[in-house]
């Protein structure tokens, strides 16, 4: 086995190359970079394998990334739209879920936290995927764009708080679950403290980045997800969820257009070009060939997510969207990758699921990634050939 820098350094060359060509025929990058960590990986050709130092460095990168994709979420987006986030996630994320935590354990005899584990990183759409496709085609410029999103973005958070909860006493989830209740409430008031000082606070942060002192700021953000994650551990919440949160109060509203700018380009860069093709091809290295007595299983999975979840979200579309066609909608709402992978591989971690588990989850949600970009590619096309004619 290669050494650790010659291991992140095949791994980046694979993924990224992967990647890249995934991307030019319109499929997510992070598929082809889970592809080549199983290439690389004891599945295929054992070039690499998992290691305590790889995971550690894929911690530091979900880190990253969770940042980002709290960034990118803003607080804005569930209270301007609380109405159609909440709908979304309750009928095209959590009914779904239900039912396949359900059949896991009842039909498949998968334990409690097997079941739960599996069923959450199936059933959850990905607010990375999503961000890509709703800005890679414009329609993050809609109301009903962001709409969508918000609904992404709110899934993500419901699914992190069961995942860090169910598997915990009642007692303990009562005690978390009031220390996040209140923490959130001081979130919410510390948001609206920033947005009512917006002015005074933006003019700061615009003499920084004036006077290039963008590092400053940057470490500020990475040290502020730092201490709240660090909290969220010592409470007994994953880190996770507190990279997350403290990334939702980093908008344009609170920091000045300018700054945000700033600070969202640098962490795509530095996610897109390294974490997130490390963290997802060392997440491949962890599959294992699926048996064949588990593809009934699989099957059970993709069938629940995408006809009762997908079928969810089409309605909820076809009511409540004006200007994105159902089917967009559901392409959209339908695309699995980052978070579903990242609660598998928590999963894998803390042993709630075996290899083989973690291999059917992951198997699971490349399926549902390629499956409903497809459809969204041929809808939007379809959307965009109906617009003009009209």
């Amino acid at each position: 086995m290669p050494d650790l820098i010659t291991s992140i350094l095949l791994l980046l060359v694979v993924a990224i190359g992967l990647g890249t060509i995934f991307n030019n025929f319109g499929l997510p990058e992070v598929v082809g970079a889970i592809i080549a960590g199983i290439l690389l990986g004891p599945a295929v050709s054992s070039i690499i394998l998992p290691s305590s130092e790889l995971s550690t460095i894929s911690l530091l990168a979900l880190f990253f990334i969770i940042l980002q994709i709290g960034i990118e979420a803003s607080s804005d987006i569930f209270s301007k739209n609380i109405k159609y986030v909440t709908g979304f996630a309750l009928t095209s994320f959590l009914v779904p879920f239900l039912i396949m935590s359900a059949g896991s354990m009842f039909i498949f005899n998968l334990s409690y936290l097997g079941a739960i584990s599996v069923s959450l990183s199936v059933s959850i759409p990905s607010i990375s995927i999503t961000s890509v496709l709703l800005v890679r085609s414009g329609l993050i410029k809609m109301d009903d764009g962001l709409r969508l999103l918000g609904g992404v973005a709110m899934s993500d958070t419901i699914a992190f708080i069961i995942f860090v909860s169910f598997h915990r006493p009642v007692s303990t989830i009562i005690v978390v679950s009031t220390s996040l209740a209140i923490f959130m409430v001081l979130l919410y008031f510390l948001d609206v403290f920033l947005k009512a000082r917006s002015e005074r606070i933006r003019s700061r942060f615009d003499k920084l980045s004036t006077s290039q002192k963008e590092s400053l700021i940057f470490a500020a953000v990475i040290l502020m997800g730092l201490g709240v994650s660090s909290l969220f551990e010592y409470i007994g919440i994953t880190f996770v969820l507190g990279a997350f949160f403290s990334g939702l109060i980093i908008h344009q509203n609170s920091v000045g257009e300018e700054t945000y700018g700033v600070l969202k380009r640098t962490f795509q860069r530095i996610n897109s070009s390294f974490f997130i093709p490390l963290f997802f091809s060392i997440s491949g290295l962890e599959m294992t060939l699926i048996p064949v007595s588990l593809i009934p299983y699989l099957v059970f999975l993709v069938a629940v997510t995408a006809s009762i979840g997908g079928f969810a979200a089409y309605q909820f579309s076809k009511r409540y969207m004006k200007d994105i066609t159902p089917r967009v909608s559901l392409g959209i709402f339908g695309g699995r990758g980052a978070v579903g992978i990242i609660i598998a591989s928590i999963a894998l971690s803390k042993s709630f699921i075996d290899a083989t588990y973690y291999s059917v989850a992951i198997f699971a949600t490349i399926v549902m990634a390629l499956s409903f970009t497809f459809i969204f590619e041929s809808s939007l096309k379809k959307m965009e050939k109906s617009s003009a004619t009209q």
